[in-house]
Order: structure tokens, then sequence, then C-alpha cells
């Protein structure tokens, strides 16, 4: 058990050499850029607001349940900003249905982005990203849904319906950027 836990921090810091950490213009506070994973956000100065939202979130479980079967082969591609306060609440809550679910821990990829909504590796090029967090919903690298900023209804209602195929029409769907 020792040994599965070693490998998997080496992997995960392997993994966030892909990110760093730089100061917000607007908040002279540290942000993070680029992929990261879980672990980068339940760490400080981030896990304050990850664990508080995380804990305290009261997930549908009803829908969670209906959801469990339907999310074999779904990837999540989430873009957040450190700095921004919707990531904050969204983002953890996300995790804490995640984590309900009988979905594999590497299909969420996290990708951090600044104020310009930019994650220094071109990621979020054609995609669309112009709110923070993003989750698309992926099946065999197809977009098949994506909540913008804030869910619909919830969370987990909008994650079910993308799910079964009846995505709602997501927040600024039809912005258009100045």
């Amino acid at each position: 058990m020792r040994f599965i836990l070693f490998i998997t921090l080496i992997t995960e810091g392997l993994i966030s050499q892909d990110l760093k950490m730089v100061t917000d213009q607007k908040t002279e506070t540290p942000i993070l850029i680029g992929i990261g994973t879980r672990l980068d956000i339940e760490r400080p100065p981030y896990d304050e607001w990850f664990l508080e939202e995380y804990e305290t979130y009261e997930a549908e479980n009803d829908l969670i349940n209906a959801a469990n079967d339907l999310v074999g082969g779904v990837e999540v591609e989430t873009f957040i900003g450190t700095w921004c306060k919707d990531s904050q609440r969204e983002v953890p809550r996300f995790y804490k249905i995640f984590d309900q679910l009988s979905w594999d821990p590497g299909a969420m990829r996290l990708i951090m982005l600044d104020r310009d909504k930019k994650s220094g590796q071109n990621i979020e090029d054609g995609k669309d990203i112009h709110h923070v967090p993003t989750f698309i919903f992926l099946k065999n690298g197809t977009e098949i849904g994506r909540i913008v900023e804030s869910p619909i209804e919830s969370l987990e209602e909008d994650m079910f319906n993308i799910l079964i195929g009846s995505p709602s029409t997501p927040n600024y769907s039809d912005w258009e950027k100045e």
C-alpha cells in the first residue's frame, strides 16, 4: 500500500510540473496556471476554500445514484481560476459529486487559468473558454455538454442531463468577446 501511495505521489508531482504559481496582478496573491491536479488545490493557500466548500456541500444523492451507471467512458476537462470565487465554490462541490460516483479519478483533467483565461500551454485554444469554471464533458473525445460558471439547476441535475444526452443550454452560450 505504501508503495502505491509513493508511486501516486511521484506521478502527481511529475504531472504538476506543467503548473506554475504566479502572482495575480489584481490581488497580488498567488494563483496557479497550467495543468494541475486536485492535490494542488487541496494544499495551502487554496485548501481553505477547497475544504470548506467540499465538506459543507450537501449533494443530491438520488441524482448521483441515477448518474452512477452513466459515467463510464466520460471524461471532464475542468477549466478553473484559483482567483475566481465561482471556481472556488463550484470545483470543490464538483469533486464531492465526482467522489460519490464510480468515476475513474483519471477521468478529470484540471486546467488552471489566469484572468485572461490562459493556461500558458494553449489547452484552452478553440474551446470557447470565457467564464470559469467551465466543465466540459467528453465521450470518445467529443463534447457532450458543459457547465459554465454555475449550474442551470444544480451540479448534479445538470451533470445528469448531460450524461443522458439532454444537456441544458449553458450560461453565457450567447456570449461574444468584446
